[in-house]
């Protein structure tokens, strides 16, 4: 199943979504800061032969569609944040899929904020899969941060892993505890060899400066880790670019997209 992420920045993008939808053959669609016509745009892509359909939240701020009808998806806690929910899935059967658009680094900038954001939503998240019986669980969205911020490797937090053979351990115990990890594959597209090297361009004047941050990213339970194909952050569709003067221009951020088999 394919899979697309999309800060769109409050811009009107509906045609360059009906296309990215229907060429990269989307099956659950994540989008954050959407202000554009959501019915349109699912009228738009219906009449392009391509049948979602949006599942209502309660209290977040992210917009979901899915090929499925909503009646089919359970969901599991939802904060202004992040939304949990049970989908199915064509090879999995379930899985869970938790959407998230954290604070802005301007307003959560101290990593002791971050940090209890994050396991809020661990606990959330932990007991949703308990609830559901399911452990297949993907978060995907803008965290606002970069993967190697505190908060996102942190046992407490997301605990996320980048080494694919260590995060297959899946836990480890820290003072007696256990700790449940997540593989993050997103540190495979730092760098410059293959462009873009992040999804999110800033310059700043301080004295840290790091231009391009991963601030968009997927991280997985490590028994998902053979399952991920094609992960990729997308800087066009059909010829037009979404890039201009090496940062995004049609939002602030670059949508990714990957495959859970």
């Amino acid at each position: 199943m394919n899979y697309l992420f999309w800060n769109t920045n409050k811009k009107k993008i509906n045609d360059i979504l009906v296309m990215m939808i229907k060429d990269l053959s989307c099956d659950i669609v994540g989008l954050a800061e959407y202000e554009d016509d959501i019915d349109k745009l699912l009228k738009d892509l219906s009449n392009d032969g391509i049948n979602l359909y949006e599942k209502p939240s309660i209290g977040c701020r992210i917009n979901v569609l899915t090929k499925y009808y909503p009646e089919k998806i359970k969901l599991g806690i939802e904060e202004n944040y992040y939304t949990i929910k049970k989908i199915p899935h064509d090879t999995l059967k379930e899985h869970i899929v938790t959407f998230v658009h954290l604070p802005s680094n301007m307003y959560k900038s101290d990593d002791f904020d971050k940090l209890s954001e994050l396991i809020d939503m661990r606990i959330s998240i932990e007991k949703s899969e308990n609830d559901f019986n399911n452990f297949n669980s993907i978060i995907v969205g803008d965290f606002n941060m970069n993967p190697f911020e505190k908060p996102m490797i942190a046992a407490k937090g997301f605990h996320s892993i980048f080494d694919r053979k260590t995060a297959q351990k899946k836990k480890r115990k820290i003072l007696g505890k256990e700790y449940l990890m997540f593989y993050n594959p997103m540190w495979n597209l730092f760098g410059d060899i293959k462009r873009p090297p992040g999804t999110y361009y800033y310059n700043n004047s301080d004295q840290v400066n790091y231009y391009w941050n991963m601030f968009d990213q997927v991280i997985i339970r490590p028994q998902l880790i053979n399952n991920l194909k094609n992960l990729q952050i997308i800087t066009d569709i059909r010829g037009k670019s979404l890039l201009k003067n090496n940062k995004p221009s049609v939002s602030d951020h670059l949508p990714i997209f990957f495959n859970i088999i």
